[in-house]
């Protein structure tokens, strides 16, 4: 089970964020969780919305740049040592975490180098992982 997360190329300059939040306003598109990585010229906005067709086809139409693909949305104790516990699991497996980035609540995203074998795993091991329709109700 994973979710689809939007990755949004921007120029590293003003108004570029704004443009994308209020494009995905205008659609009536609900932001999750987000993080972004920059450079000088340009950035990666990656983003867990609750309504991902909607938001990929406004941004598009908006003349944004859009890849999408599937990560692990868990959910980590909290408590001390509960990322590190989730972490964990995933490094057992020989599985490399490129990226991760916190969203609503406990809720951790998740970009995996096996994300087959990372689902497995953390079901098996109890670790709660949602789905787009889960995302979305939040």
């Amino acid at each position: 089970m994973s979710v689809t997360q939007l990755a949004v190329f921007i120029q590293n300059k003003p108004g570029r964020l704004a443009a994308v939040t209020r494009i995905l306003g205008d659609a009536g598109v609900n932001i999750r969780g987000f993080s972004i990585a920059d450079t000088e010229d340009y950035g990666i906005l990656r983003l867990l919305v609750d309504r991902e067709d909607a938001a990929r086809d406004a941004l598009r139409a908006g003349g944004f740049t859009v890849h999408e693909s599937q990560v692990i949305l868990a959910e980590v104790p909290d408590q001390p040592g509960g990322f590190a516990g989730v972490l964990d699991l995933v490094a057992e497996l020989g599985v490399n975490v490129e990226y991760t980035y916190a969203t609503a609540g406990s809720l951790i995203a998740f970009g995996v180098s096996d994300r087959d074998s990372a689902e497995a795993t953390l079901r098996e091991r109890g670790v709660r992982l949602l789905s787009n329709a889960e995302l979305s109700r939040l």
